[in-house]
């Protein structure tokens, strides 16, 4: 059976995102950074900005650019469901890095064939384009991204077919056309080939992949070892590496630090409380869109001379109900601040996760379990449809008019809510 491999990049996905968050920047040149240029849009690259390049020179290149932070709760939420659109496809899901993923299309012969052309009757006439522009499609309606994909039998062959999509495309490159696909490309863009191994090859006429294919095998292992040897299998596509899934959730973490001398509230219980509410709260929210229950509670206390305090507590059915883990963490809380120093960071860690399992159902009623998880379901509605920052509940209400709030939640001085 041929591998297909699908690669997957978000056309410039950092900036992206700040267009969909800001829709006036929509058609506007923007950049994503602090010190240099992360990510551009589109329309910020036809005037000359280039990821990497110092936001001086982007601002001196594009006096009016618009240059953004970037939110990393937000940018990692998008991620993740561009992630799990794509598991629709397949169960073999690579997430490789902040944009690009893996999907390995081999074998998966349902969603594949229904996808195929139906006249194609032999394998090298049938196309997985089809199949990419539902992909394509997916990812559009579920977060509004664009995607650009590459196919092809290794993983080297179907990175490179996205350069060539970008932005929002589909390259296809049929079995048995990987050699003459990657030898248009200059050597730099072949993966392995840096800048310092380009400029060797360069100085003895290798510019090109179709050169670098031209280069005795022997040469290339004598003159960069072990690489050189990689780098004559994948000038012709002979890539074998997997796409390997990236593992199962294990565990959910929310945590955020704070400064101790900030508001004299900082330090006492009920800030500390409030703030480990909310915190629970974005997990539990977490919790309930992967569709999981958690067994075990988990509640860090650190103090600003490094002391960290640590409390885990099983219980007795595991749950996704965020009123009883929120107590659970208040107790594990109360027992970690006694110490009489200043604390500078709070989290809660959810873990002994599971799918739910069918329950036997209650003779007498259920102490109103249905009620309350068809009021946390009503909840995620709202948040999911105005933004986390829509409803406060439970003792996170203690944060109100004292941390600034937007419509993604609280701003917390360190928002580690990606964990």
């Amino acid at each position: 059976m041929d591998r297909r491999i699908l690669h997957v990049d978000v056309d410039a996905f950092l900036a992206s995102v700040e267009q969909l968050r800001d829709p006036s920047l929509l058609g506007r040149p923007v950049a994503v950074g602090t010190g240099v240029v992360a990510s551009r849009s589109y329309e910020a690259k036809a005037r000359g900005v280039a990821t990497a390049m110092p936001l001086h020179e982007a601002l001196r290149r594009c006096p009016e650019l618009v240059v953004r932070d970037g939110d990393a709760r937000l940018v990692e939420r998008y991620r993740q469901r561009v992630a799990e659109v794509l598991r629709q496809f397949s169960p073999v899901v690579e997430v490789c890095s902040l944009d690009d993923f893996y999907v390995d299309l081999t074998g998966v012969s349902l969603r594949v064939e229904q996808a195929l052309a139906a006249d194609a009757t032999v394998d090298a006439e049938r196309s997985l384009a089809p199949l990419c522009r539902e992909v394509r499609a997916a990812v559009r309606a579920a977060t509004g991204l664009s995607v650009a994909q590459g196919v092809g039998s290794t993983r080297t062959v179907a990175r490179m077919a996205t350069t060539r999509a970008k932005p929002g495309g589909i390259c296809e490159v049929p079995a048995g056309g990987e050699v003459e696909f990657l030898a248009g490309f200059p050597v730099e863009a072949l993966p392995g080939v840096g800048p310092a191994r380009a400029a060797l090859l360069q100085q003895v006429g290798v510019r090109t992949v179709r050169e670098l294919c031209a280069v005795d095998r022997e040469l290339l292992r004598a003159s960069f070892g072990a690489a050189g040897d990689e780098l004559w299998r994948r000038c012709r596509g002979l890539d074998d590496a997997p796409v390997q899934a990236t593992p199962t959730l294990r565990s959910i973490a929310r945590e955020t630090s704070f400064a101790p001398a900030a508001h004299a509230a900082g330090q006492q219980l009920p800030f500390l409380r409030a703030m480990l509410a909310y915190l629970l709260d974005r997990a539990a929210s977490e919790l309930r869109r992967q569709r999981l229950l958690a067994r075990v509670v988990q509640v860090r206390l650190r103090h600003v001379d490094g002391v960290t305090g640590e409390r885990a507590r099983t219980l007795p059915e595991p749950t996704d109900r965020t009123d009883a883990l929120t107590a659970v963490a208040r107790d594990l809380l109360d027992d970690l601040a006694l110490r009489r120093v200043l604390a500078r960071l709070v989290g809660v860690t959810l873990t002994g996760l599971a799918p739910p399992r069918p329950a036997q159902g209650a003779l007498f009623g259920d102490g109103g379990e249905t009620a309350r998880r068809r009021l946390f379901a009503a909840v995620d509605a709202v948040r999911a449809r105005h933004g986390f920052g829509a409803l406060v509940v439970g003792e996170a209400t203690g944060l109100l008019g004292v941390l600034p709030a937007g419509p993604h939640g609280f701003r917390l001085r360190t928002p580690s809510l990606t964990k």
